[in-house]
């Protein structure tokens, strides 16, 4: 007669199963790849840096938010009581006779995207930040703006709390 085996142990699919170990060749073989890729973002860095030398991880923001002041804050004027439906050429064309202008950047609601009613020019000269600052109070569509210096808010200073 013949025998009956019983069959292999078949593990069930509450039993974790292993993945077999490492050999030595594959782990030096991760540790290569990641050696490699480690080179590749250090290179990665290299480049960006050398292409915008002016930036560094030490004038990063902290945990407030804010960044030391710098030329582009120096540059900057906080236009308030801005018109809903000004858009950034309204923007530069009401303050290009003050001197040229890098950037306007309208304040927009996260959620909705509609305006909120504020705005920042940058200046690429601190003489036309400073021309733009007699400009408080025109009139841009329809409307008395404020124009002041951008403030720049430092961690620990106002918000909410204690």
């Amino acid at each position: 007669m013949s025998e009956i085996t019983d069959p292999p142990a078949v593990p069930s699919a509450n039993e974790p199963t292993e993945p077999p170990a490492p050999t030595t060749d594959d782990a030096s073989e991760d540790i290569a790849k990641l050696q490699a890729e480690i080179e590749r973002m250090e290179a990665e860095a290299a480049a960006l840096d050398s292409k915008a030398p002016g930036l560094s991880a030490s004038s990063s923001s902290g945990p407030g938010g804010a960044e030391a002041t710098g030329p582009t804050d120096a540059n900057s004027i906080y236009v308030g009581a801005v018109d809903y439906s000004c858009t950034p050429e309204d923007l530069v064309s009401h303050f290009s006779p003050c001197g040229p202008i890098e950037r306007v950047t309208i304040q927009c609601d996260k959620f909705t995207g509609n305006p909120k009613g504020y705005a920042y020019v940058e200046f690429k000269t601190e003489e036309a930040m400073e021309m733009s600052l007699k400009m408080d109070g025109s009139e841009l569509k329809g409307r008395a703006i404020k124009v002041n210096m951008k403030r720049v808010n430092e961690f620990g200073h106002g918000g909410r709390g204690g």
